[in-house]
């Protein structure tokens, strides 16, 4: 939603925050709401002001109303991997997700991998999630991964990957059999 929208959203959540305050006041016992709604309406100045305020009011209803009911497709975030002559070639941010996850399980050691990309302009950043196996040298796999992610990302899309990133967010354990 546009800054603009939001701040019309938030005035009118603000103006009706305060009206139904006014309200509850009301209901209360509250009387000088009542006073000031029965002298505007003997007022023809008064009466011009609260009808354009209501007019107001009730085209930003309608307007959110609108806005919240319209579906928008989801926006499917794509890499350009090469322009010809009969147009355009892109990859979508799936399709390379799933050649990161098919790159890094050919790695030693790996055991699951939850890739995030990201498009810049100078290529694709990779970030990889993994859980390893245990009694890994984790320096030397984890540069193994990396080189590995760059390379075939590049030889099957001729993408540049700038910086592949790998978190070890665990070290998979079997579980322990019990002979019973």
């Amino acid at each position: 939603m546009p800054l603009h929208e939001r701040a019309l959203l938030a005035l009118y959540s603000l103006i009706t925050a305060a009206l139904t305050l006014i309200l509850l006041g009301i209901t209360a016992g509250w009387r000088a709401p009542l006073y000031w709604y029965e002298f505007s309406l003997t007022n023809l100045e008064y009466r011009v002001a609260g009808g354009f305020a209501a007019a107001v009011m009730l085209g930003l209803s309608l307007r959110f109303l609108v806005v919240s009911l319209q579906r928008k497709a989801p926006r499917v975030e794509q890499a350009l991997i090469c322009r010809g002559e009969a147009g355009d070639v892109t990859i979508s941010l799936a399709a390379l997700e799933n050649l990161v996850v098919r790159a890094a399980r050919q790695v030693k050691g790996i055991r699951e991998v939850k890739p995030r990309l990201k498009i810049l302009p100078e290529g694709v950043m990779v970030t990889l999630e993994v859980q390893v196996l245990p009694d890994q040298n984790l320096p030397g796999m984890a540069q193994n991964l990396q080189e590995r992610v760059r390379n075939y990302v590049t030889e099957v899309t001729g993408l540049e990957s700038p910086e592949v990133r790998v978190l070890i967010n665990g070290v998979w354990q079997e579980p322990i059999r019990r002979v019973e």
